[in-house]
């Protein structure tokens, strides 16, 4: 499995890989963001942008936001819901943050299934909304 960084210049060449999953992923959670402020922010690289290649081919893809001491995984996204991709590319997200001088990594989401899987790789619960 290869994570590899896709930069600004080539963020256009994997648009349409990453699109369709976002999609998705909109479809099934109320997000407060849509599809084109993802690619916004790509292109002015205030988020950056990893692809899971397995034995060369897309798996998947996730998109950071670096912030100070957090790097926030703003959407993540497997071909083949396979966890073992989602506990390896946690492995290096972790590995960047420590390289960024990160002290957290984050991230939201509206699913029901994140609580227990969350809590499986480590992660806690910091914060409780009510939407009004």
């Amino acid at each position: 499995m290869e994570f590899r960084h896709i930069p600004v210049a080539d963020i256009r060449k994997w648009w349409a890989s990453i699109k369709a999953p976002l999609d998705k992923i909109k479809g099934y959670s109320p997000e407060d963001w849509i599809v084109e402020d993802v690619y916004a922010d790509l292109i002015s690289n205030r988020s950056l942008l990893w692809v899971v290649l397995k034995e060369q081919r897309f798996g998947g893809f996730f998109i950071l936001q670096p912030s100070g001491l957090h790097l926030h995984v703003w959407a993540a996204w497997t071909l083949e819901n396979d966890y073992q991709m989602v506990e390896d590319g946690l492995k290096y997200i972790k590995g960047l943050a420590s390289q960024a001088n990160a002290k957290y990594v984050t991230f939201s989401s509206h699913r029901q299934g994140w609580q227990r899987r969350a809590k499986q790789l480590g992660f806690r619960p910091k914060q409780w909304i009510c939407e009004i």
